[in-house]
């Protein structure tokens, strides 16, 4: 008897044919469809696990699944887990761009915000010296803490670029804001609430 592995044309079969419903007949049809279904689903998952470098073929004659498609337990979870983390600090590192003052240059006993260039050369070495929490503690500093000198001026903790002898020097220290300018504070204190 040939038929096809929908399931409503199995049903329509066994209304015309099967006038006693005899059970035998019934579990031969529904193990045969089963089979047929379950043959396709496995030319489905080798069809896209090659094309999706999930699986690996070791010989000829077998296939060993190395991946499982969609696998939230498998090595998938891990990859996840590096996405997450590496936004997790291009967030940090791209939340320094938008905090004016965050990093100033120093020269000729003024401040000034740094080129684009210079203002990523100075997070690299921060990354590389310090790593990337260093600079999320450096952000939280400049963005919790509630400074003032003694006039009353808004103080900020930054990193200063400054040039030495030919090297660059970086200093992390209390920065006043002054007239939408940046200038050394008069003996900062914590400000009262």
């Amino acid at each position: 008897m040939i038929f096809s592995n929908e399931t409503r044309e199995i049903y329509w079969i066994l209304s015309l044919l099967l006038i006693n419903y005899d059970i035998s007949i019934i579990n031969k049809i529904m193990n045969s469809k089963r089979e047929i279904e379950n043959k396709e689903n496995v030319e489905w998952y080798i069809k896209y696990g090659i094309e999706m470098n999930k699986l690996k073929i070791s010989d000829h004659k077998e296939l060993f699944l190395k991946h499982m498609l969609f696998n939230p337990y498998d090595e998938t979870y891990g990859i996840l887990r590096m996405i997450h983390v590496k936004i997790f600090h291009y967030k940090i590192l791209f939340e320094t761009f938008m905090l004016p003052g965050f990093i100033l240059n120093y020269s000729d006993n003024k401040y000034s915000l740094p080129k684009l260039s210079e203002h990523i050369s100075v997070l690299n070495y921060y990354i590389k010296k310090y790593g990337v929490y260093e600079i999320h503690n450096c952000i939280f500093q400049y963005t919790m803490n509630n400074l003032t000198d003694i006039i009353g001026n808004k103080c900020i903790r930054s990193i200063i670029r400054y040039k030495s002898n030919n090297h660059i020097i970086y200093e992390y220290k209390t920065i006043a804001l002054i007239e939408n300018g940046f200038k050394d504070p008069i003996e900062r204190m914590p400000m009262l609430m």
